[in-house]
């Protein structure tokens, strides 16, 4: 999404602001796997800075004023079978950034049937961490359902920082062109982004307070040439609410 300072998800109240997503590093991505005719099973990735197999392209800003930033990045796998164009609408006045992924099958020399589609988007959401009146220390609760995953600190875990107010974060899959295969929420680390399975799951749900990382996962059988497929999903936030 670009640099920390260039992509917040933030509460703004009345004692601060508290910054929840682009903490220290802003380890948002996604991981791309794929399967193709003579049966390699390749897995690229691209969350900040651990990349492997994606080489970037353009970007360009769309618009920037006091409504919204909208950012338009292209890039390609490193043998060049799938094109990968993301957007991103980051709102100026409301809790929410909204991404839209479009994937191509195209290459520019001979473009192949791909087999055993996985796409995944990972984030580490450090809820209530950052900002002027952040006060967790990268720890959150988390959970998820068939749709999302989300991760809160409650009233009561801020009681001893005076002043201070817990808020909820959701990782949230919108429709499009592949069902919602699975979410998980996992421990920070694991690098799950590197490979196929989800390593490191947090259980029993929702847990304790922890510096976790949730994932959402599309698949697709066949990815043929030509086909374009259209994955949407989005981050917001919102006050939380005493235990």
């Amino acid at each position: 999404m670009g640099q920390p300072t260039e992509a917040a998800l933030a509460s703004v109240e009345p004692e601060g602001t508290y910054e929840h997503l682009a903490i220290g590093t802003l380890q948002e991505g996604y991981t791309i796997a794929y399967r193709t005719p003579g049966g390699a099973d390749n897995v690229k990735y691209d969350v900040y800075e651990s990349s492997n197999g994606i080489v970037c392209g353009r970007s360009h800003i769309c618009r920037n004023d006091k409504l919204e930033l909208v950012k338009v990045t292209e890039s390609r796998t490193d043998d060049d079978l799938i094109g990968i164009r993301q957007t991103f609408i980051v709102s100026k006045n409301e809790t929410r950034i909204v991404i839209r992924m479009e994937l191509t099958n195209c290459s520019r020399r001979e473009s192949v049937d791909l087999t055993d589609l996985l796409v995944k988007r990972y984030a580490d959401i450090d809820v209530d961490t950052g900002g002027s009146a952040g006060w967790a220390g990268f720890a959150g609760r988390w959970d998820k359902n068939r749709d999302s995953v989300f991760t809160y600190n409650l009233d009561d875990d801020a009681r001893e920082f005076d002043g201070k107010r817990a808020h909820v974060v959701n990782m949230v899959a919108m429709p499009s062109d592949l069902p919602l295969d699975d979410t998980f929420v996992g421990e920070l680390g694991a690098n799950q982004f590197q490979t196929r399975d989800n390593p490191g799951q947090l259980a029993p749900l929702p847990t304790e307070r922890v510096d976790g990382v949730g994932v959402l996962q599309w698949r697709a059988s066949r990815f043929l040439p030509g086909d374009t497929l259209r994955i949407n999903m989005y981050y917001d936030t919102f006050r939380s609410f005493a235990r």
